[in-house]
């Protein structure tokens, strides 16, 4: 291999990392991976056939991205995933789940937006794992499934990151294909709604573009918070919604914010979303946590030991998206060095993840914990609040800073909104009452009533304050 070709492999593999994290390439590229480069065409040879249908199924588009960038995208340049050989010294055939060469000069285009199912939509309702943090999120999905444009004439889903917005949009399609086949529904990011509009303006289309969106029985927006700062396209949707919603039809939308925290949108539109119904989804619990793991790996079919699931659903707490990172990473490091799926690699596979579990607890941490779990503010556990929620989670937060930390009861209460030592003790009192009488409490959070076994509660909140050591 002459010095250019060496360079141009090095490039390669610099932009590549550079577009799909350098962590993640670390994982899936590392030093197993080879990229072999042959005149206008470039394989990348993998250790085994996971690894090669993994790369293949996600970072196809980022290979023949870096190429194009790197080699330019004259010609017939091919791109190519093909298992390392084997020990008889033969080559496995490329790998089929996108092992097919893609020209880099017209690659395949980015689908626009869905009107029927299968037209790229995964997400299905029945494989959403629902648990407190999402249940009014996903009661909401089923009623448009079941009655659009009658129990929920506009749904607005919000939370953070990789919480299951999309999924839950996505299933809501799905079903009504399943349950509702008659009926005409469109799905769309909020980008891709922006882009056709422009688009449509440009080209003298805009009636075209009107028809199309304000003609069906359920229009679904994925991210609409993409719209803040578009004057013209946020004047154009809230048009579009006034006459589907004047129809008696269905809007449904997804938001990494509740639509008042979503700067620069219009005070007509914001009055418009928050009209409707608006769900807030949080952070999955533990339970929920372990459930997704114990699913993914069936589903990876990838035979895994209680204790591994419990420990990835314990450290790695954040969100549904990086849970699933954690899971394939654990997959992969098992498959590359062959090992069996322990506890020790485990540990190994999410180092990364342990150690950030592993923060000092602090009284304003735990609140915080508690406070998500019981749908409430961690100010209003610090204030004096006295409704039934807030009482019961302040309690439950002092009965934890007092089991977990070293401090004492004026301590607690003076870093819990200073409150009075005596306050303290009578709360972790009542907590330790209820725990002999296994009692059962009950709490209203998102404007639903919740209940659980006060015992299994506190050792969920005490598992994601303090996840087990390997």
């Amino acid at each position: 291999m002459d010095a250019s070709t060496t360079e141009k492999i090095s490039l390669l593999r610099d932009r590549v990392a550079d577009r799909i994290g350098a962590s993640r390439f670390r994982t899936w590229f590392g030093d197993g991976a080879q990229f072999h480069l042959d005149q206008h065409q470039l394989d990348v040879l993998v250790t085994n056939g996971f690894v090669g249908n993994w790369i293949a199924a996600n970072y196809m588009d980022a290979l023949v991205a870096a190429a194009r960038e790197v080699l330019g995208g004259d010609g017939d340049m091919q791109v190519r995933i093909i298992p390392a050989p084997a020990a008889n010294g033969k080559t496995a055939p490329a790998t089929p789940a996108s092992g097919t060469p893609r020209d880099l000069q017209a690659p395949a285009p980015a689908p626009r937006s869905f009107r029927r199912a299968g037209g790229g939509l995964r997400g299905r309702l029945e494989d959403f794992v629902v648990g407190p943090s999402n249940r009014l999120a996903y009661v909401t999905a089923t009623q448009v499934v079941r009655e659009p444009g009658k129990a929920c004439k506009l749904a607005i889903i919000h939370g953070g990151c990789g919480l299951g917005k999309t999924h839950l949009l996505q299933g809501i399609c799905n079903g009504l294909s399943d349950r509702q086949p008659t009926l005409e529904w469109r799905y769309i990011s909020g980008e891709q709604f922006t882009n056709e509009f422009i688009y449509a303006v440009k080209s003298g289309n805009v009636d075209l573009f009107r028809t199309r969106f304000r003609s069906v029985d359920v229009l679904v927006i994925d991210d609409i918070h993409f719209l803040a700062n578009k004057n013209a396209t946020q004047k154009e949707f809230l048009h579009t919604f006034d006459a589907i919603d004047a129809s008696g039809k269905a809007v449904v939308l997804s938001s990494d914010r509740h639509p008042r925290q979503i700067g620069t949108l219009s005070e007509p539109l914001v009055n418009r979303l928050i009209s409707g119904m608006v769900v807030e989804i949080e952070p999955p619990d533990f339970a929920v946590r372990r459930e997704i793991v114990a699913r993914r790996a069936a589903i990876m079919n990838c035979p895994m030991p209680a204790e591994v699931i419990d420990f990835v659903a314990a450290h790695v707490t954040s969100n549904v998206r990086e849970l699933e990172g954690a899971l394939h990473t654990l997959v992969a490091l098992a498959s590359l060095t062959g090992d069996t799926i322990t506890l020790d690699l485990a540990a190994r596979a999410l180092a990364e993840y342990v150690a950030r579990s592993r923060r000092p607890l602090t009284p304003e941490s735990i609140a915080q914990v508690v406070a998500d779990r019981f749908g409430v503010t961690r100010e209003q556990v610090l204030s004096r609040s006295r409704d039934r929620t807030v009482t019961l989670a302040r309690a439950v937060t002092m009965f934890l800073v007092r089991k977990l930390t070293p401090l004492s009861f004026p301590e607690i209460g003076r870093a819990l909104g200073h409150k009075n030592h005596s306050t303290v003790l009578m709360a972790t009192q009542r907590i330790d009452r209820l725990l002999r009488e296994d009692a059962t409490v009950s709490w209203t959070a998102a404007g639903a009533r919740h209940e659980a076994l006060l015992r299994g509660l506190l050792e969920t909140l005490e598992r994601d304050l303090v996840p087990p050591r390997p």
